[in-house]
């Protein structure tokens, strides 16, 4: 009898301890999920040494690692291809916390990844719609109403959406604390964390030609689609019928 109550007692020990270790140690002011498992991620890096990473110039294909050397207004670049793991990135929100982007990471849905500036006219009609169900986005030509379904997906907590703001007010200037604080203002959706890309980190990432410029990342952080510009193929995603 001694000996079933040692085991159980290990077992129930046990349990606990994993529990303990499942659970996170501590959470977001704005309420944004914590993963236990991030460091289960292999981050592929930001800023890694040319020739070869994304990010980098190139002549073809055989000049990336990813052998995806694409043109861009400002020369050729190695460019995120689908199927690779976006790299780890770290910013401050709208409540003036750091917020790691890989703790959105195995939560069981999609992220779609957002980059916008303040001065953006479309990317301020993305957040009214988002926050007030404004339709003034339908004025925009490439909106579709076949989109619609996307605010619900976000509000229903169904798809994360995270909105990297990488420029302010006006063009050319870094986007500040202050500027997220303000956008934050406007648009207080709870279920949008707005992070501040200061160093362009990520823009010089996905080199934005356009916007709004949003893709889609899996729940382990790979791509499932890739663009510099535009929502439609991460939009027509998440609408796409069910057969």
């Amino acid at each position: 009898m001694k000996v079933l109550k040692l085991v159980g007692l290990l077992l129930l020990t046990t349990i606990i301890f994993s529990e303990e270790q499942q659970s996170p140690a501590f959470t977001y002011a704005g309420g944004w999920p914590v993963n236990p498992r991030i460091d289960d991620i292999e981050d592929p890096g930001f800023d890694l040494p040319c020739p070869g990473p994304t990010g980098c110039e190139c002549l073809s294909d055989a000049d990336c690692y990813n052998q995806n050397c694409r043109a861009h207004p400002k020369g050729n670049y190695c460019v995120p291809k689908v199927g690779e793991v976006i790299p780890r990135f770290e910013a401050i929100d709208q409540f003036g916390e750091s917020v790691d982007l890989y703790d959105f990471a195995h939560q069981g849905k999609m992220t779609l990844i957002e980059l916008s500036a303040a001065w953006c006219s479309p990317c301020n009609d993305i957040a009214s719609w988002l926050t007030t169900n404004d339709m003034k986005i339908q004025e925009n030509p490439w909106w579709k109403d076949r989109y619609l379904p996307v605010r619900d997906l976000i509000e229903n907590g169904e798809v994360q959406l995270i909105n990297i703001m990488f420029e302010g007010k006006e063009k050319k200037t870094t986007a500040t604390f202050e500027d997220i604080v303000s956008w934050h203002k406007n648009y207080p959706d709870p279920h949008v964390p707005i992070l501040v890309d200061e160093y362009r980190t990520m823009h010089s990432w996905v080199k934005p030609t356009g916007l709004p410029c949003i893709f889609l990342v899996d729940e382990n952080m790979r791509l499932i689609n890739y663009t510099n510009r535009g929502l439609t193929d991460a939009f027509l995603y998440l609408t796409q019928s069910k057969k």
